[in-house]
């Protein structure tokens, strides 16, 4: 196999499993301090959140 299609291949079986935007997204926070902070934050909040309707 060529390396496109491997490639090609894992990409598909990443987004038919659900992981392709969770990889993209870890990816991106090893990239950027501001957006690692933001996505800390935005869990916290939501943690507080739903605790509190708890």
């Amino acid at each position: 196999m060529k390396a496109d299609n491997k490639d090609h291949l894992k990409g598909t079986g990443l987004f038919m499993t659900g992981f392709l935007t969770e990889i993209a997204l870890i990816q991106s926070m090893m990239r950027s301090k501001t957006l690692t902070v933001m996505v800390i934050v935005g869990v916290i909040f939501f943690r507080r959140l739903f605790l509190f309707f708890v």
